[in-house]
């Protein structure tokens, strides 16, 4: 018994000694058996990353035969984009396709305080409505588009579009866009597409008027070019460069429409009607845009759309203007008691400051009464607790 534990004692010291006696190396010994040893990290805070600054590239589609006619191409925009008020971080000169073009390195945003580029927004107005003449079409824009400049609101294009047979007609504009406060805005390269020209040529022409009118409203435009439109004309591209945020577009203005209670036997009073009330918008401080005569039963009345300005505050947005009703107490036998009651009333509301746009005489013989429309600013107070 004791000769068998002394044997198998003997067995394993020779096993052991086999397995010490093969050679060792770094070569041959595997990743897990090399237990690896992390000193332990100094007291302190946890390591962050420097926020740094984004840099980004700006590319364009224009290509130059001749990598010598690139260079100069780039810098030119390089000051453009400087002009623009973009900090620029050089740039370079790279293929594209057969040809050549170019990158800059650019910083996407500005701090706050900075003049250039300007917050804007391009907004486009449409009445909605129809009109059987083209003339009466474009008379109608081009007036549209005056008031848009009365109201000191820069066009930058105007144009006819097809309703079925007839021709309707939209006018764009440029817009503040009042940002909320942030310590940094981003940068943002828009286009604007805009005009119909039947020839390429034609579009050509038109690129620098389109960028002077950018440029007079203090967008910085930083090229144009004609591009061709879906329908088979062409139209005219204006690259230009604005400044926003996270916090989404907030015009300063925004169209409202009033609708009129006067109606008329034929739509030509109609029309004559509202023509003649555009001045009492402008005088209330709402600048009118256009009108539109609607059928009114068998009869018809007619439409203002005006210009109102918007107020932002921590709860949303209100209008600082709107058109209130005052609705009269009293009633009359006739209609011309009404009505003479309604001109006193109307008067009265005009030299307190609540400007006048519409009135009408309502009820039948014996009870006759009236409504008068009018505009009322915001904290501004009404005529008492008849209105509504």
């Amino acid at each position: 018994m004791l000769n068998k534990i002394i044997l198998a004692g003997f067995s394993v010291i020779i096993l052991n000694v086999q397995s010490f006696s093969q050679s060792f190396s770094l070569n041959s010994a595997a990743l897990p058996d090399i237990t690896v040893s992390k000193p332990p990290l100094p007291y302190g805070p946890t390591p962050v990353t420097p926020p740094g600054v984004t840099i980004a590239a700006y590319t364009t589609d224009e290509t130059v035969t001749f990598e010598s006619q690139a260079k100069p191409a780039m810098d030119a925009r390089i000051n453009a984009l400087k002009a623009a008020g973009i900090t620029t971080l050089g740039g370079r000169v790279v293929p594209l396709g057969n040809d050549y073009s170019y990158v800059i390195d650019y910083i996407p945003t500005v701090k706050n305080g900075a003049v250039l580029p300007p917050a804007v927004l391009v907004e486009t107005y449409k009445n909605g409505a129809a009109y059987w003449l083209d003339s009466d079409a474009t008379a109608t824009m081009n007036a549209c588009s005056a008031n848009f400049r009365a109201a000191r609101l820069a066009v930058v294009g105007s144009y006819l579009y097809d309703v079925g047979n007839d021709s309707a007609f939209a006018v764009d504009y440029l817009v503040k866009n009042v940002l909320r406060p942030t310590q940094e805005y981003d940068v943002k390269f828009m286009n604007y597409t805009g005009g119909k020209f039947t020839f390429e040529s034609e579009a050509l022409k038109a690129v620098p008027s389109y960028l002077a009118l950018f440029k007079q409203a203090g967008v910085p435009a930083i090229r144009g070019k004609a591009v061709a439109r879906q329908d088979g004309d062409y139209a005219v591209l204006v690259e230009y460069v604005v400044k926003t945020n996270r916090f989404g577009a907030r015009p300063q203005y925004s169209v409202s429409r009033y609708e009129a209670r006067e109606v008329f036997p034929f739509d030509k009073d109609a029309l004559k009607a509202s023509k003649a009330r555009l001045p009492d918008f402008t005088a209330a401080g709402v600048p009118p845009l256009s009108s539109v005569v609607r059928p009114e039963g068998n009869d018809y009345s007619y439409s203002v759309d005006f210009l109102v300005e918007n107020i932002y505050q921590q709860g949303g947005v209100i209008p600082s203007a709107a058109i209130e009703t005052y609705q009269a107490a009293e009633t009359f036998t006739f209609d011309t008691e009404a009505k003479k009651a309604m001109a006193e009333k109307a008067a009265a509301f005009n030299a307190a400051g609540l400007r006048v746009v519409g009135s009408a005489v309502t009820g039948s013989l014996g009870s006759f009464t009236y409504v008068i429309d009018y505009v009322a600013k915001a904290g501004q107070p009404g005529p008492g607790p008849q209105y509504r």
